[in-house]
């Protein structure tokens, strides 16, 4: 089968190679005709590539100039103006006082760190005594055993009877030597009588010599008895005078011996918040170891910041801001919590971390409606100073930093204004504008002088219900940003 297969194989190739060979023969016979035809026929080929491509290019040219000649000729669009939908305010010059919306904190206006005035142990903590806790004015925080406190005091309280009594007793001595010294000037009377009259008879010589020196010698004794009481008399008041000191020293004593008693208890010396409690039944305290901070509950202040330009933009109109009236308001939940306040205080030093100044409100009311802690996070609304004759104006009214666009006949007209302040997210204005003048306040990127516009109706028809114009509107859009 092999041999078989290989036999048909050759046989086919042979065929191919005749069939090849007789195809070459046929075209070189062909060729050889061709070179052999006359040198016309080359002369009319010629010709006939040479002027075929002509006529097709001349029919071609034709039918082009045909076509273009006989197309219809379009119309030229006609140029329309375009005309703008834009919103509008009528503007009207008052005076105004913005709003500033800031935000501060509740701080504490009065703040206590309460100690141990006595040494000793707790025997007792108050109820109120609690981290967080509120406690009234004239409640027990803290007992501390009084026992040597009291013994103290019972001694101070024996010495000052014993001085009293020793007191009494110098009194006594000293009245009956001022009766003695009575007595005794009685007596030297009687003496200096006797002794004159004895002396007279003497030289008459009613009586001897010697009765006269007797009575002399009396006199001498009774005029140092006179004068020796009068010493003691001095002596006596003296002591007096002396142990009076000692029942006052000593009467002093009984007064710190109770007042030492009483500070064995804490007092609350005003309603309070409790905080850093440090004191607990068992405990021996030293003087001055820390019980508890006390913050006063009826005094908050509220602490702010207001920007440099704020600060002097106030302060040159109004030369102070202490007594200025503030609204606080504090956000628990849904609904804020509104509080009163006043400046009571401006801070000291302008701070670099804030770039501005501290303000000091003291809450009015830190009670009700809700007791007001310190440390929590409040908005801030007060007024700014008053803009006299100026235009409020939404910002998208101001094209390149100070100009605007009036409405004239439906077209815009440039006019430059002012920038004096702000009010919530308008600029507030100074520019000498016709009364009631229609300004352009939507923002168009080919806004321009001459454009033309279309007010829509319902800003233009009326004007009373424009947020620009309406103080009441004003009134209620609080600002945090000054100019």
């Amino acid at each position: 089968m092999k041999q078989m297969d290989q036999r048909s194989q050759n046989n086919s190739q042979s065929a191919e190679a005749e069939t090849a060979a007789n195809a070459n023969a046929s075209k070189g016979a062909d060729l050889h005709e061709q070179f052999s035809k006359p040198a016309n026929n080359s002369l009319f080929l010629a010709v006939i590539k040479t002027v075929v491509p002509l006529v097709i290019l001349f029919v071609a040219f034709s039918g082009y100039s045909y076509l273009k000649a006989t197309k219809p000729k379009p119309k030229k669009p006609q140029i329309v103006e375009k005309t703008w939908p834009v919103d509008s305010v009528i503007a009207i010059a008052k005076n105004h006082t913005p709003k500033l919306k800031l935000y501060g904190t509740t701080v504490a206006n009065r703040r206590v760190d309460l100690r141990a005035l006595v040494s000793g142990k707790i025997t007792g903590v108050g109820a109120g005594l609690k981290e967080g806790a509120l406690i009234k004015k004239g409640e027990v925080l803290l007992k501390i055993d009084d026992f040597d406190y009291k013994g103290a005091l019972q001694e101070a309280q024996a010495n000052l009877a014993e001085a009293v009594a020793r007191k009494s007793e110098m009194q006594a001595s000293l009245m009956l030597e001022q009766e003695n010294l009575k007595y005794a000037k009685v007596q030297l009377s009687l003496g200096e009588k006797d002794f004159k009259r004895a002396q007279a008879l003497s030289k008459r010589g009613t009586v001897t010599k010697k009765l006269a020196d007797d009575r002399n010698v009396v006199l001498s004794q009774r005029r140092q008895a006179v004068a020796t009481s009068k010493v003691n008399l001095d002596l006596l008041r003296a002591r007096q005078a002396q142990q009076v000191a000692v029942v006052d020293r000593l009467t002093w004593r009984v007064t710190q011996a109770k007042r030492r008693l009483e500070e064995t208890q804490l007092i609350a010396p005003f309603d309070a918040y409790v905080s850093a409690v440090n004191a607990e039944i068992g405990r021996t305290m030293s003087v001055n170891d820390s019980v508890a901070t006390l913050i006063d509950q009826n005094k908050i202040d509220v602490r702010f910041t207001l920007t440099n330009a704020q600060y002097g933009r106030i302060l040159s109109h109004e030369k102070t801001l202490n007594g200025r009236k503030i609204n606080v308001s504090w956000r628990v939940g849904e609904t804020p919590i509104l509080y009163k306040a006043t400046i009571v205080r401006t801070g000291a030093v302008i701070t670099s971390q804030s770039g501005g100044v501290e303000i000091f409100a003291l809450v009015e009311n830190p009670v009700a409606p809700v007791p007001l802690r310190s440390g929590a996070f409040v908005g801030v609304t007060l007024d700014d100073r008053e803009f006299k004759n100026v235009i409020r104006l939404p910002q998208t009214a101001i094209y390149n930093g100070n100009k605007i666009y009036l409405i004239i006949n439906e077209r815009l007209t440039e006019r430059t204004v002012e920038i004096v302040g702000a009010s919530g997210s308008d600029i507030l204005v100074k520019t000498n504008l016709p009364m009631k003048s229609e300004i352009l306040t939507t923002r168009l990127t080919l806004a321009g002088e001459g454009v033309k516009v279309k007010v829509r109706s319902t800003k233009k028809d009326d004007p009373s219900k424009n947020k620009n114009v309406s103080q009441h509107d004003a009134d209620k859009t609080p600002s945090s940003k000054g100019l």
